[in-house]
């Protein structure tokens, strides 16, 4: 394929102007084309961004014969017809999460793709920013040990509007879908899959899920706990607890920048606050001053040290790096990418099935 890579973007949401934006600082990446259901929307979108196209049908926009890949930005519960209708044109796809509203809709377009030998992908954005790649080499070179858990949430408080598709059911509404599809992702992308999930959430008078504790269990025998929330905003963060040490993900979990290293005692020294203060009590009470000094070397090996940050640099607003994935596999001719492969997309549309199953018969 030709180094210059033509993109045609299917909705005019907030999301899809997010993602032009990473687009416009990729290298050889040109936005050719936007699709809205009306030609207002689709000129006021295209005058917004500096494109050259603005068609006011999906259909037309998928079939432009100067666009590659087609970025689809609408809401969850579309977002199959809206792959089938771009692959049918011979286009290639990039689906904003969650991929579809369940797993027999994923398989349906990734059969569709996999039978046209056209590249598609699940724009799980977080997967692709720099960072990522150095916290896998880390948890990979044991830095940390063996990992026991990760503790992981994405949490935030939508204006509640029943007719706004973060509490419209049949829109693909609710937590888990919209923010809890993150931290899940984030468990596969360094856990892989696991042998065992047990969810509960909390449903909200529209139906949706308005909060969910979700945990996983793996045949390694650690764990994964997952919340989300439209109730309450969350910390929005990861933490990975290995066996020697801790690797937490700050704020935002979903495009990470940095990282948090805190090693357990051993011959780690520490002047944390916890030793200091643990310090300070002992040289107040004769008793607790007598029992430090016989159990100063068991405190030492337990407590942790203070964090190491690990940063990489970022550049353009995160979505560039997604986009970026995309162009390299097609310049490759490859129809999957390695980062976000498809059939783990299939995989974490199955552990939102079963998620959503518990909660029916359970009744949440």
């Amino acid at each position: 394929m030709q180094k210059t890579i033509r993109w045609g973007i299917l909705g005019t949401g907030g999301i899809a102007q997010d993602f032009v934006q990473g687009v416009q600082v990729v290298p050889d990446a040109v936005i050719g084309a936007v699709g809205s259901r009306t030609q207002a929307k689709a000129d006021s979108f295209a005058q917004q961004f500096g494109i050259a196209k603005a068609y006011s049908s999906y259909e037309a926009l998928v079939n432009d014969p100067d666009l590659d890949v087609i970025y689809i930005g609408t809401p969850n519960h579309i977002h199959k017809e809206n792959c089938l209708l771009a692959l049918g044109a011979g286009k290639a796809v990039l689906c904003e999460k969650p991929f579809a509203m369940n797993a027999a809709e994923a398989r349906e377009v990734v059969a569709f793709a996999r039978e046209k030998k056209l590249f598609c992908m699940e724009a799980m954005w977080m997967r692709f920013m720099p960072i990522m790649p150095k916290l896998r080499s880390m948890l990979a070179d044991g830095v940390i040990g063996d990992i026991c858990m990760l503790l992981a949430d994405f949490g935030g408080r939508p204006p509640f509007d029943p007719s706004n598709r973060f509490y419209n059911a049949e829109m693909g509404g609710g937590a888990m879908l919209d923010l809890g599809v993150y931290p899940l992702s984030l468990a596969y992308f360094l856990l892989g899959q696991p042998s065992q999930i047990v969810s509960q959430a909390i449903i909200g008078k529209t139906g949706v899920d308005e909060q969910v504790v979700t945990i996983l269990k793996y045949p390694a025998g650690n764990q994964a706990v997952v919340t989300t929330s439209f109730l309450s905003t969350f910390p929005t963060d990861a933490l990975i607890v290995g066996s020697k040490g801790q690797i937490r993900i700050q704020n935002p979990m979903y495009a990470p920048r940095q990282l948090v290293l805190t090693m357990f005692g051993g011959d780690h020294h520490s002047s944390g606050a916890a030793r200091s203060g643990l310090v300070a009590a002992a040289k107040q009470n004769r008793y607790i001053r007598a029992a430090y000094s016989r159990s100063k070397g068991l405190i030492k090996r337990f407590l942790p040290t203070d964090g190491k940050s690990i940063t990489v640099p970022v550049t353009g607003n995160g979505y560039n790096y997604e986009a970026i994935e995309v162009m390299n596999c097609l310049r490759a001719s490859q129809i999957e990418s390695k980062i976000m492969p498809l059939d783990e997309t299939i995989q974490i549309m199955e552990a939102l099935d079963t998620i959503r199953q518990q909660w029916q018969s359970e009744g949440a």
